[in-house]
């Protein structure tokens, strides 16, 4: 009994010890991929894609640990029909793939508008680009199994929501803090981003929404745009970054996830979803009077 207090006690530091472990995996055969890639593939395009793959190692870690160790957290992994989260359907999946792509599209828009970027056309390969949005939505999907899959609800679980939303977000940032090219700003963003992501799990019951989003916004900036994504560039997209420069709307050294643009259009729709549940709220506190 005594041995069972203390671990409650302590739980809130072993769940992010585990989160942490889930990443350290998907690093390690991140690692391993790179370091046997430029040995027997010579195409960077392929390379940067087993990149993104390699996140696999996230998600099989995490299912395999909420499968045994919290049974209960796996239904959030699960689609709705299937037991999982009442929100987890394609029609929220799309709707987050949607998101993530407005959302950065826009940023892309208003930097180009503002001279801040050239394009220029690279080529156009279909079958990279579909096998692009499979690799990273593997790589998106790991981050949010992880994060707001398993830490997310065991923390809100247990301590709530604000609780488990701070404890996110500030994780989230911090594992990319190493990223290259890191900026209080990219600081920022990715501190709104784990908030809107959150959001989507919280509001809509849905981990696949935030899944959608994370997999669009990456893939439009790293495979359609050319642009680095976390500080990585790939070498390998639809267009061709031919020329930036630093402004309010772009940062040459973490690309649109440095500039203020794409935090302001996250979180005007963090403030849209606050105002849609209060106006839920009062419309169930009216037709109760």
């Amino acid at each position: 009994m005594e041995q069972r207090d203390k671990l409650k006690r302590h739980f809130f530091l072993i769940v992010i010890f585990i989160t942490f472990l889930f990443y350290f995996a998907g690093q390690l055969l991140y690692g391993l991929v790179m370091a046997v890639c430029p040995i027997w593939i010579k195409d960077a395009g392929t390379i940067f894609l087993l990149m993104y793959a390699s996140f696999i190692a996230m998600w099989i870690v995490t299912i395999l640990y909420c499968r045994f160790a919290e049974k209960e957290i796996c239904n959030s992994f699960k689609s709705a029909r299937r037991g999982g989260r009442k929100g987890n359907t394609f029609k929220n999946l799309a709707i987050g793939l949607f998101i993530g792509f407005a959302l950065n599209g826009l940023s892309a828009l208003a930097a180009f508008l503002n001279g801040d970027l050239e394009f220029s056309f690279s080529t156009f390969d279909i079958l990279y680009l579909v096998i692009g949005l499979l690799a990273v939505f593997i790589q998106s999907g790991a981050e949010e199994i992880t994060t707001r899959g398993y830490m997310y609800s065991a923390i809100e679980s247990r301590y709530g929501v604000v609780i488990a939303f701070i404890v996110n977000s500030l994780f989230f940032a911090a594992m990319h803090g190493s990223n290259d090219g890191i900026t209080l700003m990219a600081i920022l963003h990715l501190i709104v981003t784990s908030v809107l992501l959150s959001l989507c799990v919280w509001r809509y019951d849905s981990l696949w929404m935030a899944m959608g989003i994370h997999t669009t916004w990456n893939y439009t900036q790293s495979l359609l745009l050319g642009l680095p994504n976390s500080g990585i560039v790939s070498e390998k997209a639809l267009l061709h970054l031919d020329a930036a420069s630093d402004s309010i709307f772009y940062s040459t050294s973490f690309g649109l996830e440095g500039g203020i643009l794409a935090v302001i259009l996250q979180l005007a729709i963090v403030v849209f979803i606050f105002i849609e549940v209060r106006r839920k709220k009062q419309q169930t506190s009216n037709n109760d009077q």
